[in-house]
């Protein structure tokens, strides 16, 4: 275990990067002087060598202990926790001015004594006395502070100081139900493009309605971004802000049948042949779909102008929508790369309609089935946000895990990371808005590593892919999704898998976030039908884990053989200990093997898995739907690259086929009946 150096240590710690920590086995590791110096000049911290840590740091405590107010003040609904603040010694609180301005426009002013309840803690930093007070806050607003986001100002006792206030519930709580989970890009429907769209969602949930489901699943619905090849990972997205108008259909859009040229080249015969092959295909080639609507969407684009009501839409939107108009020249400038000036009027337009189109038609996918949507942890380091908002986010560093079991090498996952620091100083700007977009078509949101809201793992560059934890407001950021969750009326799941601190469980149950739960991670050879917990939404697997029926024949160890990840005795061994795994599983089913076919004992024990489910204290349970025809191909091979075809499969089963085979039915009519029961 490296021994950093003191000093250095003491100046990591005060902006919140970790001198240690622990990893799967609970074995302590620290990052070494040159991790943590290159960590700090990257968060902006002035010191060029280990010896200027101490010099550094007393500067930085001194002027902490000057600031009177923190940037972001946080008060959560029905908690007694207060908020502070701290002052010069010797000052009278009777000199002090308090202002509150609501989000409403409603302003109040105060001495700060009104709101004095007691004096936290003298302190002195290098000769600077202070002392924290704790406030009251309805108090000094005059009764009630309503939830969302104000400023609360303080004058007197030297320069005027404010700070964001957050005023935040708890997350809304869940109602029992079940879901169904099928990637947008995978849904296969009688006429598409080679892709799902926006109105695909829309009718495969009122497909499940009637048979029960409360929430139809998606991977993120977030815009590639568009190199060639194309990106088409959901989790690295070109922006967090904007809409991914590869899943538009825009034959649904008044703009087709307006557009004589749309028609006409949707209508062609190289067209239809090729649209025919892009539905036929196993694989999604992002490249060829992005290419075919681009064609028609742009005749769309130029036909709007020419409907003045749908035009005025376009118009009015760009304006509710400033960050998306930025997008759209942000778009226009990638199409045109080393253009000089201004961006292209026309690819501007043609980019603000698409993102037009996608929002309308996501918005009328909410349907009688509510929306689970997944708000993944980065951006893509190239890609809009830190365009939109730089002083968001970390240059010269990715965010990424420390090396385990299943990566020895530790993960990179390829974003720069949120600056811990200056999102509080900017008022959360991006991360808000991030969030709002989120949860604004969404009944349920999970968010992906919700770790990442206390701490992340951040790798600096030329460091040889070591790194070290950094900290951020917890308690900023949980208020922050519970505020917008709030204002959504939506639930709220955590991703919290894999090594997690206990703290990070208790605040997510404080918040009345629900946990993630997987059978596969849970189900042992002693215990091989766990029961989930009430305050978590349940699944046997995930995008990134093996299928049920490759899990439960142990495909997924050949698979890693084949990759090199496992030597053929490690293998044999592995697939010796699945069998007794699954003898035991399907003894406890009550589901024999002798003389079935593989096929018929999946699908029984599959069966079995989701009805214990179902009938679990989980409140929410979320079955794959490609899983109950027993597909065996991943949407994901973590630690592969396009070769695996990761992101791009595509459904067996077409919508329509799904709605009217009985054994899908059958099996969700189980869930259904379970639930209920």
């Amino acid at each position: 275990m490296t021994i950093l150096d003191a000093g250095l240590a003491a100046l990591a710690e005060f902006h919140g990067v970790h001198t240690s920590y622990a990893d799967v086995g609970g074995v302590p590791h620290s990052p070494d002087d040159d991790v943590v110096l290159s960590l700090l000049r990257a968060l902006g911290v002035p010191v060029d060598r280990v010896d200027d840590a101490v010099s550094v740091l007393h500067e930085q405590r001194l002027a902490t202990a000057r600031r009177r107010l923190e940037p972001v003040v946080v008060h959560r609904i029905g908690r007694t926790d207060p908020i502070t603040a701290r002052l010069p010694e010797g000052t009278d609180p009777a000199e002090l001015w308090v202002t509150l301005d609501l989000e409403d426009g409603t302003t109040t002013r105060e001495r700060l004594s009104t709101g004095v309840t007691g004096f936290v803690a003298a302190q002195q930093v290098n000769g600077v006395c202070s002392a924290q007070v704790q406030l009251d806050l309805q108090s000094l607003a005059g009764g009630p502070v309503p939830i969302g986001r104000h400023r609360l100002s303080l004058e007197g006792a030297g320069p005027p100081e404010d700070a964001l206030l957050l005023v935040a519930p708890d997350c809304p709580p869940a109602r029992r139900q079940w879901g169904a989970f099928l990637p947008l890009h995978a849904v296969r429907s009688e006429f598409d493009w080679g892709i799902g769209t926006y109105g695909d969602l829309a009718l495969l949930g009122e497909s499940l309605a009637p048979r029960g489901a409360g929430l139809l699943g998606t991977l993120p619905l977030y815009p590639p971004f568009p190199g060639t090849p194309m990106d088409p990972s959901p989790y690295l997205p070109l922006s967090r802000l904007a809409y991914n108008e590869l899943y538009v259909d825009p034959v649904a859009l008044p703009e087709f049948a307006a557009s004589e040229d749309a028609r006409s080249l949707a209508g062609s015969a190289a067209f239809v042949e090729t649209l025919a092959a892009l539905r036929s295909a196993p694989l999604v080639d992002y490249d060829e779909v992005a290419r075919m609507k681009r064609r028609v969407l742009e005749a769309m684009a130029r036909t709007v102008r020419e409907l003045p009501e749908r035009g005025r839409a376009l118009r009015d939107f760009g304006r509710r929508h400033p960050e998306l108009e930025q997008y759209a020249r942000f778009r226009a400038g990638l199409d045109r790369p080393g253009t000089v000036g201004e961006p292209d009027p026309n690819l501007v337009g043609y980019h603000l309609y698409c993102q037009w189109a996608a929002f309308e038609q996501l918005t009328a996918a909410t349907g009688p089935v509510g929306r689970y949507a997944d708000f993944p942890i980065g951006s893509h380091p190239r890609g809009f946000d830190p365009e939109w908002s730089p002083v968001s986010f970390v240059p010269g560093v990715h965010g990424g895990a420390p090396p385990d079991h299943f990566f020895a090498s530790g993960q990179d996952w390829g974003f720069h990371p949120l600056h811990p620091e200056r999102i509080r100083e900017d008022g959360y700007r991006f991360v808000s808005a991030a969030l709002a977009r989120a949860f604004r078509h969404a009944d349920c949101v999970r968010i992906d590593h919700v770790m990442g809201l206390q701490r992340l793992f951040m790798i600096p560059d030329g460091c040889g892919g070591h790194g070290a934890y950094v900290s951020y407001r917890a308690d900023e950021l949980h208020a922050l999704v519970a505020l917008e969750a709030h204002r959504a009326g939506s639930v709220v799941v955590g991703e919290d898998l894999g090594t997690v601190p206990a703290g990070v469980r208790r605040r997510m149950a404080r918040d009345r976030m629900l946990r993630t739960w997987v059978f596969q991670f849970e189900s042992t050879p002693e215990v091989p039908l766990p029961s989930p917990p009430a305050n978590c939404l349940a699944t046997l697997s995930t995008h990134d884990l093996p299928r049920f029926g490759a899990y439960l024949w142990g495909d997924d160890i050949a698979a890693r053989e084949r990759l090199g990840a496992l030597t053929p005795d490690q293998s044999a061994d592995e697939l010796a200990a699945r069998a007794e795994w699954r003898g035991r599983l399907l003894r406890v089913l009550g589901t024999s093997s002798e003389g079935a076919s593989e096929a018929a004992v999946t699908a029984a024990a599959l069966r079995g898995c989701l009805a214990h489910l179902a009938r679990s204290d989980a409140a929410i349970v979320l079955v794959d739907l490609e899983e109950l025809w027993d597909e065996r191909q991943p949407q994901n091979v973590p630690g592969t690259g396009p070769e695996a075809g990761n992101w791009r499969r595509r459904s067996a089963r077409t919508i329509e086929e799904i709605s009217h085979d009985p054994s899908v039915g059958d099996v969700l009519a189980t869930v259904e009946r379970e639930r209920a029961s």
